[in-house]
């Protein structure tokens, strides 16, 4: 018997339309860059702001959306992965307070060995730098 299909009430899988209410915060797919296409006219035509962990490199546009690039030169999968989820999570928490672009931030060699913690206030740093921040977020 599927555990989903269980009716007794006791199925770790919660009741239907549930799960959606788990991923409510999510960055999503709309917000993401797509594809290899759109990295290259965000890398030629943007602006870049370097950093010591991180590179932003910004572009204008209508609306929101964000590209995460981790060289094989800043360590394994886990490692890459691992630095990927750090910048998407500190971007999502942002997120609501930045202006309408499109982000790639690019992973340098140093953020291997660098905290969540100092990753997300180089991110922070950076989008200032940049002036991307909305007029009303009130950027501390």
């Amino acid at each position: 018997m599927n555990t989903a299909e269980n009716s007794t009430g006791t199925s770790p899988v919660p009741p239907h339309g549930a799960r959606a209410l788990v991923h409510v915060y999510r960055l999503g797919r709309r917000y993401s860059l797509g594809r290899n296409k759109q990295y290259t006219y965000v890398y030629r035509r943007g602006k870049s702001f370097p950093g010591y962990r991180m590179v932003l490199i910004y572009l204008k546009a209508r609306e929101l959306k964000v590209g995460f690039s981790v060289s094989s030169k800043v360590g394994n999968a886990v490692t890459r992965n691992r630095l990927r989820r750090r910048m998407k999570e500190d971007f999502r928490m942002l997120r609501p307070r930045l202006a309408p672009g499109k982000y790639i931030f690019v992973a340098r060699t140093a953020a291997a060995s660098s905290d969540a913690a100092a990753m997300g206030r180089e991110m922070f740093a950076l989008l200032r730098k940049a002036n991307l921040f909305l007029p009303t977020g009130g950027d501390a």
